[in-house]
């Protein structure tokens, strides 16, 4: 008997799409930056009101350098890809992004300063941070080559490292820009400063998604910081915070404008195919699920650096006990 149609062999189709990768849980993004801002805020802060040096560096290897490795490690994700570290950038592209930190600087300056016209004297007076810079000659030198390598470096990991590329599981890249470069701002818990935080926020992280790479963003970053930190250090008769004359500020800001979009025009054409986001996606363990945080992810030796960081501040709460 011949075989009715519905027993014959049907055709092969195309063959099924690999499986996606679990989409990580919603407050992924949002834990990271609680527990970030916490350890900078609280921790930090007790450990900079103790020893200003020490507890800077204490904040950023232990409060954004460490998170952004161990989050990306817990999540089964090459730490180096998800960060945005593995992708070295031409020599180019670094030169671009320390001039688009720079023109950052150039147009964040007088933008504060414009703001600053709108805010109390109390508030100019509180967030001040040029006081910081008016110790000996070591201690000025010392605060710029922190502020203007380590800063850049650790604030760059945890936040256009881990957080950006976090949020850009669930994001478009436009909106994930923003909503990091918020979080960067709020970070800092700083008011007077916000608007320029925004601005160099927003710079550092185009640079990072254009590139695929963090190095320009901790390029621009490094520009930024030591702009503003040699400026800080050599002002060696600093009053109070004094409000700027409108019309030079606004000559100035616009001047800004004009050298950040000339440079960015340049970075266009230095980076004409941005790479694809998923490339930062590769886990550690391919035989293990990815994505989602766990502490049976995490290798030793990121516990062993989590508790070296516990010593070395109770090291310095111990200090600070003793000078009292």
């Amino acid at each position: 008997m011949d075989p009715s149609p519905t027993d014959s062999p049907l055709p092969e189709g195309p063959a099924a799409p690999a499986p996606s990768p679990p989409a990580p849980p919603r407050a992924g993004a949002s834990l990271f930056f609680l527990v970030v801002l916490l350890l900078h805020a609280v921790a930090g802060g007790a450990a900079q009101a103790v020893a200003l040096l020490p507890g800077l560096l204490w904040s950023q290897l232990f409060a954004f350098l460490l998170p952004g490795f161990a989050a990306a490690a817990g999540a089964n994700l090459d730490p180096r890809r998800f960060l945005l570290l593995r992708r070295p950038p031409v020599p180019a592209q670094l030169w671009l992004g320390a001039l688009a930190g720079l023109a950052a600087f150039a147009t964040a300056a007088p933008l504060a300063g414009l703001w600053s016209l709108l805010l109390p004297d109390a508030w100019l007076r509180s967030f001040d941070l040029a006081p910081l810079f008016q110790g000996g000659l070591a201690e000025r030198a010392a605060l710029v080559v922190l502020t203007s390598l380590a800063a850049p470096v650790c604030e760059e990991v945890a936040f256009r490292g881990y957080l950006l590329s976090a949020l850009r599981l669930r994001l478009r890249d436009g909106a994930a820009l923003w909503v990091g470069t918020l979080l960067f701002a709020a970070m800092h818990l700083d008011p007077v400063r916000l608007p320029a935080l925004l601005v160099q926020g927003a710079v550092f992280a185009w640079l990072a998604l254009r590139s695929g790479s963090l190095w320009p963003a901790v390029a621009a970053h490094a520009a930024n910081n030591l702009a503003a930190s040699l400026l800080a250090a050599a002002d060696l008769e600093a009053g109070p915070a004094s409000r700027p004359e409108p019309l030079p500020a606004l000559a100035l800001l616009l001047f800004g404008c004009a050298a950040l979009a000339a440079v960015a025009a340049a970075w266009r054409r230095a980076t004409p195919a941005p790479p694809p986001a998923e490339e930062r996606l590769a886990p550690l363990d391919p035989a293990r699920p990815y994505l989602r945080f766990s502490l049976d992810h995490l290798p030793p030796r990121y516990l062993g650096a989590v508790a070296l960081g516990f010593a070395a501040l109770a090291a310095l709460a111990g200090w600070g006990t003793l000078r009292r």
